[in-house]
């Protein structure tokens, strides 16, 4: 009883976080997909996510990813994958696609184990803000825990570092141009709070709360979020938004 109390006090944490935003409110994503290991050093999944805006009844993307994975030594995962995007509200029918490479390196430190991922993407055709933006996140779970429905939490910290976005035109404070260029930089963090469940064998089900926060760092000709002194038009707006997230992931016995 004491095990499933630790379950539900952890669940609880995350509703706790996921209402303390109101001012840019939580948004509702869900997931699912498949894996497959073809041999001891390589698995390969599919999967597709689902993102609902604001409105939490109102589809604003849907995601459709394969990921193929290689197993280098023990503690080192090397991957390759691609992301199609599509808004289903548009008539336009315009995709957004994103090719990202992966490693994964994993290390212990006494009960826990740390969990380092860098990721590079490549996202076609561009966006505003990065055509290229790179990722390193660590998660921490700890080792050895006897909780039902062999139960995981784990906490993630991700920054996100913003490269070859659309240049814009950055002005000094009387609106006459400096320079015109991309606000490459550190401009993101993610922080994710996280609980894993395999309810039945080869199934895992993960529940998240995750909070975007988009800032600037350094030269001020770098920046996004910028205000136009002229009119006080903000260019490449702050993305800051908190989602919880409910995944599902089956595990093909092939």
């Amino acid at each position: 009883m004491k095990r499933y109390k630790t379950i539900i006090f952890i669940l609880i944490t995350i509703s706790i976080h996921s209402t303390a935003f109101p001012q840019d409110g939580v948004r509702l994503w869900y997931g699912h997909s498949v894996q497959a290991r073809i041999n001891k050093e390589w698995r390969v999944s599919a999967g597709q996510l689902f993102i609902f805006g604001r409105d939490p009844f109102q589809l604003s993307t849907l995601q459709n990813s394969l990921n193929v994975s290689y197993r280098y030594t023990k503690r080192v995962r090397l991957g390759f994958g691609y992301l199609k995007s599509i808004n289903p509200q548009s008539t336009s029918g315009r995709s957004r696609n994103r090719l990202t490479g992966r490693v994964d390196y994993r290390i212990r430190l006494e009960n826990f184990w740390i969990q380092n991922a860098f990721r590079v993407e490549w996202h076609f055709p561009e966006r505003s803000k990065f055509q290229y933006r790179l990722r390193y996140a660590f998660r921490i779970h700890p080792r050895g825990l006897d909780l039902p429905l062999r139960a995981r939490p784990f906490v993630t910290n991700e920054f996100h570092y913003y490269l070859s976005g659309r240049p814009l035109w950055y002005r000094d404070e009387q609106g006459e141009k400096v320079i015109r260029q991309s606000p490459n930089g550190l401009h993101a963090h993610r922080l994710t709070l996280g609980l894993r469940i395999t309810p039945v064998k080869r199934l895992n089900v993960t529940f998240r709360f995750m909070r975007q926060t988009e800032f600037n760092l350094g030269n001020k000709y770098r920046k996004i979020n910028v205000e136009d002194p002229r009119d006080g038009r903000i260019r490449r707006r702050f993305n800051n938004f908190s989602a919880l997230v409910v995944t599902g992931a089956y595990r093909l016995k092939l």
